[in-house]
C-alpha cells in the first residue's frame, strides 16, 4: 500500500482471507454493497464459478461484551481503498486532454484487466522482494492451505471455501508437515490414553483377585 497500489494489496488479501478467485476480484465482484451493510458485520463473496454466495462473518460479540474481530489486519487494508464505485477493486482512468474545453472533464473508474493487474503484482513482487511464485492465485491457494493447517473438518472448510463437492475441495487438501505432526501427536496421545486405561483396569482386577484369595493352609 505504501507503494501506491492499495488495490493490488486488497486483491491479495481478499484472495487469501476470503478465498475468492482472482478473476472475480479483478472483475469487480467484491462490492462495497456487500461489506458491513447488513444486520451482522459480514463481507459477501460471490463465487461465479459455482454460483455460491457466502457471507463471511467479520466479528463476534462475546457474552462479556468484548468484540472479537476475525480479520482486523485485512480490514485495515480495505480501509486504504478509495471508494470509486460499487466494486471495491477499481482503477482510475484520467481522460487525455485534447482541447482546453476538456479540462473540466472528470476521471472515470473501471475494473482492471487481468493482464493489467498481473503486471502490477509482478512489479510489486519485484520491488518488495517476494518470491516469483507469489501471485493472486497463490494467495488463494495459501488461504486454502491455512484451512487445512487449522485442522478444520471437511464440512467447515467447504463452508468457508464454497466448494460444492468433496472432490473439488480435496484437491486443495495438502498433507503438510505441520498437519502430519499434529495428527501423529493426537494418535500417539490416544494410544497412551488407551494404554493407561488398560493398565489401571488390569491393576484393579489384580488387586480385587488378590484380596479375594484365601491364605493357603499348611498341612
Amino acid at each position: 500500500m505504501e507503494r501506491g497500489e492499495p488495490e493490488c494489496a486488497a486483491a491479495a488479501v481478499i484472495c487469501f482471507e476470503w478465498l475468492q478467485r482472482p478473476e472475480n476480484v479483478i472483475a469487480g465482484h467484491i462490492k462495497w454493497s456487500g461489506y458491513r451493510t447488513g444486520l451482522k458485520p459480514t463481507i459477501r463473496v460471490e463465487h461465479h464459478k459455482t454460483g455460491a454466495v457466502i457471507d463471511h462473518p467479520l466479528e463476534e460479540r462475546l457474552a462479556t461484551g468484548e468484540v472479537v474481530k476475525f480479520y482486523e489486519e485485512a480490514e485495515a487494508v480495505l480501509a486504504k481503498l478509495t471508494r470509486r464505485g460499487v466494486p471495491m477493486i477499481l482503477r482510475e482512468i484520467v481522460p487525455l486532454r485534447r482541447q482546453t474545453s476538456d479540462e473540466g472533464q472528470k476521471s472515470v473508474s473501471r475494473p482492471y484487466s487481468f493482464s493489467g493487474m498481473q503486471k502490477i503484482v509482478q512489479r510489486m513482487r519485484k520491488d518488495i522482494g517476494l518470491p516469483k511464485e507469489f501471485t493472486l492465485d497463490a494467495c488463494r491457494h495459501g488461504g486454502m492451505t491455512e484451512l487445512e493447517e487449522a485442522e478444520l473438518t471437511e464440512g467447515q472448510g467447504r463452508a468457508l471455501s464454497a466448494h460444492r463437492t468433496r472432490e473439488s475441495y480435496a484437491g486443495y487438501a495438502k498433507r503438510t508437515e505441520a498437519r502430519m505432526l499434529s495428527a501423529t501427536r493426537k494418535r500417539h496421545a490416544h494410544l497412551l490414553a488407551n494404554q493407561t486405561a488398560t493398565d489401571v483396569q488390569n491393576a484393579s482386577a489384580d488387586s480385587v483377585q488378590n484380596t479375594n484369595q484365601e491364605p493357603s493352609k499348611s498341612a
